[in-house]
């Protein structure tokens, strides 16, 4: 009988399981991210010891799958907490999740050993280029996902992180890739290769390591230096703490009540600028004109701009529509308001509930909302004052929050709501990715979360203070306004487009010689 399972296999699956297992070290609340140049190399010799595609497909799969499961296992809490579904389900729904995002990896793997077998001398581009590729769509496709992205792995990594404001967090990832190619390839591929070509690789990936920290150090002066003189802006963040079910059951007198009170103890500080979390005011507050002018009133009267999340709606179409949204009431009796963009499937909103009303029959009894998406970026403002807003998990989306930037904000926003997470590594996962809208597009973050984590973030991406999660409190903290706009935030991700691009053209290349061989110009010997 043929054994399926031989010891190579065992071996390289083993293998595929270290890479995922040291991947998901890389997040909080483990924060080893100086394992990320290393990561992947177990999951590359598996690879590059396959037979093929499928093999290394299923490599990556396991990679995936591990790294997934053990990074997002807190959906199991969410899951069986707030959708009142029986455990085994939620963990049914972690491996789902996981098993798709580890597809994601999988074609990684098995794309990566086409080019190793195809493109011996260009394969420490192609294969970053490969990993950005599937990174970038696993962040696009079904409205995307970019949960700790590689790159995001670098939160704690100063320096590192600042290119981010060229290339943003997929160029982070392809310098990571890169790195651990290079390695890999220096260590175990050195016989296939020329003197001369293992030196050029070598020596390219490390200037291009050197030039980035170099960068790194000179960003940071330069935005120093750029704020060295302006004016710091008083903040006050106010963190309810007010749990999920208790948010949605007490009455309005007492949510608001709560945050006027936290509020009116953060005003012996004198700040100019208050900031309530992600539907502090969890009700229609335009439509209850008492409470509405109760918190205008209140900012006139301390001369106060105040930022706080509430629903919003409108009528057209013959219907209602509701959104999640945050409101500015300024110190002049003016408000302003900004839509969220981007919802949270299942979160705030059912897909294809039209499609399968099933479905939607099934989850709306688990309580997931229903929310309109936002169409315009409107910007929080006040004299000098232009906030960018994102709400929620809309930081993760770099091509969605370099708008505000190019609109003219010159500082951004951030309100949150991590109750769903419960004391897991989730709200840490949540604020490390926090870190990059700041430095991609050099503006100070002010973060309020109903249950934390509320802090301030520095335009190089720096954490200059945070609150404990699951405490009631406020915290005091200095922005400055910036007005420059960087790379990124004019012209996005044009290098994951660029990497995209390389690896389509790649393939593409084998696809046509495999119709055409007579055009095949590229012979590596």
């Amino acid at each position: 009988m043929k054994t399926i399972l031989t010891n190579d296999k065992i071996k390289n699956l083993c293998l595929a399981g270290l890479s995922g297992v040291i991947t998901a070290l890389l997040f909080p609340v483990f924060n080893l991210e100086f394992l990320a140049w290393i990561a992947l190399i177990p999951l590359l010799y598996a690879v590059h010891k396959s037979k093929g595609f499928k093999e290394s497909f299923l490599y990556g799969f396991i990679a995936g799958i591990i790294s997934y499961v053990i990074i997002l296992y807190w959906i199991v809490y969410t899951v069986s907490k707030f959708g009142d579904l029986p455990y085994y389900i939620a963990v049914f729904a972690l491996i789902l999740l996981a098993s798709y995002l580890a597809l994601y990896v999988a074609l990684f793997a098995g794309f990566s050993k086409i080019i190793l077998n195809r493109y011996k001398k260009l394969s420490f581009i192609l294969i970053p280029s490969n990993w950005v590729f599937f990174e970038f769509l696993k962040s696009k496709l079904l409205t995307g996902f970019p949960w700790e992205n590689l790159g995001y792995s670098q939160y704690l990594n100063i320096p590192f992180i600042q290119i981010s404001n060229i290339i943003g967090v997929f160029g982070l990832s392809f310098i990571i890739v890169l790195i651990n190619y290079s390695i890999f390839s220096f260590i175990f591929q050195k016989n296939r290769f020329s003197k001369k070509q293992a030196l050029f690789e070598l020596f390219f990936v490390i200037s291009v390591f050197i030039l980035v920290i170099l960068y790194g150090y000179y960003n940071i002066y330069s935005i120093n230096k750029l704020v060295k003189h302006k004016k710091p802006l008083r903040v006050a963040l106010i963190q309810g703490n007010i749990g999920m079910f208790q948010k949605w059951k007490i009455t309005k007198k007492r949510t608001t009540h709560i945050y006027l009170k936290l509020t009116k103890q953060s005003l012996k500080y004198k700040p100019k600028l208050v900031i309530w979390p992600e539907t502090a005011l969890p009700y229609i507050i335009s439509v209850y004109p008492f409470y509405w002018n109760k918190v205008m009133r209140f900012t006139e009267k301390h001369k106060i701009d105040m930022v706080f999340g509430a629903i919003g709606f409108k009528f057209f179409n013959f219907k209602y529509h509701y959104y999640n949204r945050d409101y500015m009431f300024t110190d002049k009796g003016r408000y302003y308001y900004y839509d969220k963009h981007h919802l949270v499937p299942f979160g705030e909103y059912i897909p294809l509930k039209k499609q399968l009303p099933f479905l939607a029959h099934i989850l709306k009894g688990a309580g997931i909302g229903n929310f309109t998406a936002g169409k315009k970026f409107r910007i929080l403002k006040n004299g000098k004052l232009k906030i960018g807003s994102m709400i929620c998990y809309e930081a993760y989306f770099d091509g969605l929050v370099r708008h505000f930037p190019k609109k003219g904000a010159n500082l951004f926003v951030s309100i949150t709501d991590d109750a769903w997470y419960g004391k897991t590594s989730a709200p840490y996962q949540d604020m490390s990715m926090t870190v990059f809208p700041a430095v991609e597009n050099e503006r100070f973050i002010a973060r309020a979360g109903n249950t934390g984590i509320s802090g301030i973030i520095s335009p190089v991406g720096k954490i200059l203070d945070e609150t404990a999660i699951f405490k009631r409190t406020y915290m005091i903290g200095y922005v400055k306004l910036i007005n420059r706009k960087t790379f990124f935030a004019l012209y996005g991700n044009i290098f994951a487009y660029i990497s995209d691009f390389v690896f389509i053209i790649s393939m593409l290349y084998i696809f046509i010689l495999k119709l055409f061989p007579a055009l095949n110009i590229y012979r590596e010997k």
